[in-house]
């Protein structure tokens, strides 16, 4: 009969901590590679490289996230007898699959051939040969989307998740290796061909893994005919859905990447009319573009816990249980609120420090501290998004985040010109606090979210006063008594870092800007800094 899967809720929430765990880790070393990439090939380098990856990096949110997702869910959502034994008819599979090959061929063979233009657009021809490279890792897409997208549908995702985390290992070696060897050579633009290379041959490691590990799982496939058969009854249906749910799906981990695509084609062009040379304009977008890896892993820590919520809240949603969907969106927004907006007021309070030990200087360090609060609006707009989408709602998130990447590239085009990469780091702020309210608004427009009160608002701008107040003084204090150098920015930055978290965590605690369920359910601090701790139990029999 072929080995059987099961399809029980201990398997399926097991699988979700899985690709959850994954998920971050491949997020988290996407984020932090940018340093020493930055490092190792400067501001010009980094420059050339940001004007590429984002060619890639929304084809790798879709291969990723959006394909995966609808293949899984087409796969768990078959109610024909095969699929509930624990086997899969072939016929179905080979279909998406081919739809796949076809749509990334295409997407790949253009960006190779288009290259120059692509370049041109840019406003920077020496970009064409890392732009060619890029398509390269579009034509392996299908088998990672394939891959990972089956074995989540029948319930197995070690295999999908290893694949994951070893990709990007393998990528991010790569990158950093053909970035050290581009940079022996003296060429920055040489350095670019390590984003297409290295998401290449990462693809194929994740390709390899998946097959090895989902080896033992062959006999799962069927046939439900002698002969292949690869237009069923229904291909339009799932055309439709594996295209138009796959963009949907992702929308929400894809906003940053389209982002840094509307500042690949204005930025570097709007600094040269504003009157910068080439060379001067490179190496300052490669200033500018510091900013999105730091906004990158602020968004994937602060959205960790809020994504948790999303199996419960599509089931409570399906089952209409509206109270539970409530209650898990305003939990999820809130912890956004809270620890967002301690990441973006924190990282804005340190940045001088933080640019240096990161990045070598202290360039832009002003550009970056507006920058910062992008790390908040960013990560409301992604769990507000992956919220809707969770409620049934993804079209929504899309049209919302069509409309902030039209304010993106209107304002780029409008400020970038008179106040420089400054004004790049406004239109972002700005595009992602209209995407983030709107969010929001969305959410209560449909009922899922009832807006926090007053006194929420109060305690919460107290907690971040308080923080940013302790680590300002703390940094003029510390300043006063150290050296300069990266060694002395570098304990300057952790220290307030450390400082800043532990009186942040103190006063929310403090002033109660959770429930006790809320803060009880928080990983460690529930335990470690109890609910009802001393303060707490001194005030109620003041009270009583």
């Amino acid at each position: 009969m072929g080995q059987s899967v099961s399809f029980n809720q201990a398997s399926w929430m097991k699988g979700a901590v899985y690709l959850s765990l994954a998920a971050l880790i491949a997020k988290g070393l996407s984020a932090m590679y940018k340093i020493p990439y930055q490092n190792i090939t400067g501001d010009t380098g980094f420059y050339v490289y940001q004007q590429v990856y984002p060619l890639y990096g929304a084809a790798f949110v879709l291969g990723t996230y959006g394909f995966p997702l609808v293949i899984a869910r087409m796969i768990a959502q078959n109610t024909s007898s095969e699929v509930k034994e624990g086997l899969v008819p072939v016929e179905r599979l080979t279909f998406i699959f081919l739809c796949l090959v076809c749509f990334h061929s295409l997407l790949g063979t253009l960006i190779i051939i288009l290259a120059e233009p692509i370049a041109a657009l840019m406003g920077d021809p020496g970009l064409a040969g890392a732009i060619g490279w890029m398509g390269a890792p579009f034509f392996l897409i299908p088998f990672l989307a394939m891959g990972r997208g089956l074995y989540q549908g029948i319930g197995h995702t070690a295999p999908a998740a290893v694949s994951q985390v070893t990709e990007q290992l393998v990528r991010v070696i790569i990158i950093l290796a053909v970035a050290v060897w581009a940079m022996q050579q003296g060429d920055p633009y040489l350095a670019g061909v390590s984003a297409g290379a290295g998401a290449f041959i990462g693809g194929l490691a994740g390709i390899i893994i998946s097959a090895v590990m989902g080896w033992k799982y062959r006999r799962i496939f069927i046939y439900k005919n002698t002969r292949l058969q690869l237009l069923s009854v229904n291909w339009r249906k799932d055309l439709k859905e594996l295209l138009v749910s796959g963009i949907f799906v992702s929308i929400s981990a894809m906003a940053l990447v389209i982002f840094q695509l509307a500042d690949a084609f204005t930025v570097f062009r709007q600094l040269e009319i504003g009157g910068w040379s080439t060379a001067a304009a490179a190496a300052e977008k490669g200033i500018y573009d510091r900013g999105w890896p730091l906004v990158q892993f602020g968004a994937v820590i602060t959205t960790v816990f809020s994504y948790a919520a999303i199996p419960l809240l599509s089931r409570a949603y399906e089952q209409k249980q509206m109270d539970t969907v409530r209650q898990e969106v305003g939990r999820s927004v809130k912890l956004c609120l809270v620890f967002g907006g301690a990441a973006a007021a924190g990282m804005a309070a340190i940045m001088p420090s933080l640019n240096e030990m990161m990045f070598m200087n202290q360039k832009g360090s002003g550009v970056l501290q507006i920058f910062s609060f992008p790390v908040l609006f960013g990560s409301l707009f992604m769990t507000a998004a992956a919220l809707l989408h969770a409620a049934g709602k993804s079209r929504l998130a899309v049209y919302i985040l069509m409309a902030g990447l039209s304010v993106k590239t209107l304002l780029n085009l409008w400020l970038v010109p008179v106040y420089g990469i400054m004004g790049a780091a406004v239109s972002t702020t700005v595009s992602f606090a209209i995407i983030a309210l709107m969010s929001l608004a969305a959410l209560v427009r449909h009922s899922f979210w009832l807006p926090l009160p007053f006194l929420f608002w109060m305690k919460w701008l107290v907690s971040l006063a308080g923080m940013a107040v302790v680590v300002n003084v703390y940094l003029w204090v510390f300043t006063s008594f150290s050296s300069d150098g990266r060694g002395a920015e570098t304990m300057k930055s952790v220290t307030a870092s450390a400082a800043g978290a532990f009186v942040f965590i103190w006063l929310i605690w403090k002033l109660r800007l959770f429930s006790k369920d809320e803060w009880e359910a928080l990983p460690k601090l529930g335990r470690l800094i109890p609910y009802s701790g001393k303060y707490h139990s001194e005030k109620r029999r003041r009270n009583s």
